[in-house]
């Protein structure tokens, strides 16, 4: 990890230390509101996401696959068939490897969220005015 003072990174991912943001010197600014919003909209997302409507995985399952009646049956036809039924199984375990990520990023999100507010409240705790 790389940091020349402002701004944290990777080797291959920097933030510039200039970036609108990255200004508060006194720690973290969140924006509670904000974040909630933002993960209200992912976690609607994902329920569309694990529908049945199309677009999504289930309906992709049912719906994308290319029968052998469909193709025709000389040898051409045939054989193209199998291509398409490997492709079919590769998107959709792709999508379900897709909708899995989606759904444990926003798990880690809502954690950090959580343990964040847990964070600031216990540094509020004894600085209130009595």
């Amino acid at each position: 990890m790389q940091d020349s003072g402002g701004g944290g990174g990777y080797s291959i991912f920097y933030i510039d230390g200039s970036w609108p943001g990255d200004e508060d010197k006194d720690g973290v600014d969140v924006h509670h509101p904000s974040v909630k919003n933002l993960l209200k909209a992912l976690e609607d997302d994902i329920e569309q996401l694990r529908g049945y409507k199309a677009g999504t995985a289930q309906h992709f399952k049912t719906h994308g696959t290319v029968a052998p009646a469909h193709m025709g049956e000389w040898d051409a036809a045939m054989q193209l068939h199998g291509v398409f039924s490997q492709a079919h199984t590769g998107l959709t375990t792709s999508y379900d490897k897709l909708v899995a990520q989606y759904e444990a990023a926003l798990a880690v999100a809502r954690a950090a969220f959580t343990n964040l507010g847990s964070a600031e409240q216990a540094s509020d705790v004894g600085t209130a005015e009595t």
